[in-house]
């Protein structure tokens, strides 16, 4: 069975693209409408779903361009709750059916069958206004804040800003944060309720293969596991802002804001597909150490392989040639990516074999807050670090048409120079962290996340043994180790010499040459007081003399 739901909101098309593919064994499609409208119509669809008056009122009557666009393909609404005139005049338009969203997806499949059978179904579930309402509002609201700061943060990005203009744009960009914070934190969240279903082998047979097609993954609200809550956690925090918030430069800068948040969904939307495969239970645990590498790898494939296809990157992102290059360059990219990726292994195995983490020689229980937080920034950064690997094979390895480059770069990295330049910066990064950053960090016994912070992206520091990549050291990073050991060796004693030097520097200063120049000054003043006084008593003795003898004439 094939669906389509066309949903401009890129929360709701995750959570219920998720939700029907764990209970069911249906194929699923899910775009916005621009998109949609703008394709080719696809074949052999079973039923279309629809919001048309997601982004306002004024779009309602959006469905009537499916309708056209699919004369022969049955077409529900599934929206927030409508007035009875809006349901009248969806059945004299000819749609076949409205189901109102948040219903459970347990009692939304047996209508979704009874459309598909030829039925019409017009619920009449009664919706709580304040939720759907409220829910409407905090969806749009995110919406066009995040679009709002998007455009200032591509033109705060512009170099050549005038400094008055940019300290508006600045204040602008906290206005915005502070209004998504409010409308984050004070306004409810639309779901899917789902019964929680594991899919057979047989079920996963049956599916054709790429039948699933999620365009942007957000909120979904599931069983109440571990690796779900975190999924849903960082799904939100990818709504807010994704600037460079670090002292380092990285490969997502290079993309517009809004993009690096698609590239991260479709990594989280394929992590997601990865944590619900059935196998992992069945894993030993020398197979399951194997399968995460194998799943990582995985990981940066699939994922590459859509981001690159969506922008048509190259001529055919299907073709085999560039499959396989995928496939090498994954292979290759193995061992370098692996050391940037800490405690992945002790991220898959909380998650999907409910194993403890081990923080500062702790092991904390599994729902622990120190243990949820560890595992949250560990998937944030595995999520980034994958971001920043994928946009560096588009830059080293893929053409750059002036099309491309206007759609998904940064308006200030668009010029030839503007990315040699950028190119530059990040390769004396990587070196500066080559040689000397990751030595420090393996000798300091510590590893630099990136995370997703209230600012952007930021790196938090955590505590974790590196004996063996120590001892693993060899050329210029071995080196900057016995540099670092010698000066934390030699900087107490020539700190202690310093000190003894100073102190003796302020007793000659204040004993030896203080009293010197104390006596000289004091010489002074008595050699000027004495001539005062002597000026003095021969003034008073003219004046006497005067007196004495005065003059004759």
């Amino acid at each position: 069975m094939k669906l389509l739901l066309v949903d401009d909101d890129p929360i709701f098309r995750l959570g219920f693209c998720t939700a029907l593919v764990q209970a069911t064994d249906w194929a699923i499609a899910a775009e916005n409408f621009d998109t949609i409208l703008s394709e080719t119509p696809r074949q052999d669809l079973d039923l279309i779903l629809c919001d048309p008056a997601w982004l306002g009122d004024r779009h309602w009557l959006r469905y009537r361009e499916l309708q056209t666009f699919y004369p022969s393909t049955p077409v529900v609404l599934l929206t927030s709750q409508l007035d009875a005139e809006r349901i009248l005049q969806a059945k004299r338009d000819g749609i076949s059916g409205y189901l109102p969203k948040g219903m459970a997806i347990t009692a939304l499949i047996p209508e979704l069958q009874s459309i598909i059978a030829g039925g019409k179904v017009w619920s009449q579930q009664p919706r709580g206004i304040n939720q759907n309402f409220l829910a409407g509002l905090r969806r749009r609201g995110l919406q066009q804040i995040y679009t709002n700061l998007d455009q200032v943060e591509s033109y705060l990005a512009q170099e050549n800003l005038p400094a008055f203009y940019r300290l508006v744009f600045a204040g602008q960009r906290r206005e915005l944060r502070t209004a998504a914070w409010l409308l984050r934190s004070c306004l409810p969240q639309s779901a899917v309720f789902l019964e929680s279903r594991t899919l057979t082998n047989n079920d996963r047979s049956n599916r054709e293969p790429g039948a699933i097609i999620i365009s942007t993954p957000l909120e979904i609200t599931t069983s109440n596991t571990r690796w779900q809550s975190s999924l849903e956690q960082t799904f939100i925090k990818l709504n807010g802002p994704l600037s460079n918030a670090t002292t380092s430069s990285f490969e997502l800068e290079v993309i517009a804001p809004a993009k690096r948040r698609e590239l991260l969904y479709i990594i989280l939307q394929q992590l997601n597909f990865i944590f619900n495969d059935p196998q992992w239970r069945n894993l030993e645990l020398e197979q399951f150490s194997e399968q995460c590498q194998y799943s990582i790898r995985n990981l940066w494939k699939f994922s590459a392989q859509e981001f690159i296809g969506r922008y048509n990157l190259t001529a055919d992102n299907q073709a085999e040639g560039f499959l396989a290059l995928l496939n090498r360059v994954a292979i290759a990219n193995t061992p370098a990516l692996n050391p940037r990726l800490p405690h992945n292994r002790e991220l898959f195995a909380y998650f999907l074999r409910d194993e403890p983490l081990t923080i500062d020689n702790v092991t904390y229980r599994l729902e622990s807050q120190e243990a949820i937080a560890r595992s949250q920034q560990i998937l944030e950064h595995l999520l980034l670090t994958l971001a920043n690997d994928i946009l560096q094979f588009v830059l080293n390895t893929l053409p750059e048409p002036e099309l491309l480059k206007a759609e998904i770069y940064q308006p200030k990295l668009r010029s030839a120079r503007a990315i040699a330049r950028f190119r530059n910066d990040l390769s004396w990064h990587y070196r500066l962290r080559q040689y000397w950053l990751e030595p420090k960090a393996i000798f300091e016994s510590q590893h630099h996340l990136l995370t997703l912070g209230n600012t952007g992206i930021v790196v938090t520091t955590i505590h974790s043994p590196r004996y063996q990549e120590l001892a693993s050291l060899r050329g210029i990073p071995w080196a900057v180790t016995i540099l670092l050991e010698l000066r934390d060796a030699l900087a107490p004693r020539v700190r202690a010499i310093i000190s003894w030097l100073g102190k003796i520097l302020v007793y000659l200063l204040t004993n030896v040459v203080g009293r010197a120049l104390g006596l000289i000054a004091r010489g002074i003043v008595d050699g000027a007081g004495s001539s005062w006084q002597s000026l003095r008593s021969r003034q008073v003795e003219l004046a006497n003399g005067g007196r004495k003898n005065p003059l004759k004439f």
